[in-house]
């Protein structure tokens, strides 16, 4: 027997998510991860990305080294 799907809206979606501490979004996330229902995106997309970004920013190295330190202090 399949589970019943409900559609709801993405408003409804934020609405709701809304409602929970940044504690229980991060162990929300994590189950998703877990049951593989979400997956975090690939090292390979998020360069691409950020290479992107830097070139069309145009940004310095000092400032990206400086992104790459904030960003590895907030794991």
């Amino acid at each position: 027997m399949s589970n019943p799907t409900i559609e709801i809206s993405k408003q409804q979606i934020i609405s709701a998510l809304a409602q929970f501490t940044p504690k229980e979004l991060k162990q929300i996330i994590d189950k998703l991860i877990r049951q593989k229902a979400f997956s975090p995106p690939k090292l390979e997309e998020i360069t691409r990305e950020a290479v992107k970004t830097v070139r069309r920013e145009k940004l310095k190295p000092a400032t990206v080294e400086e992104a790459i330190k904030w960003a590895r202090r907030k794991r």
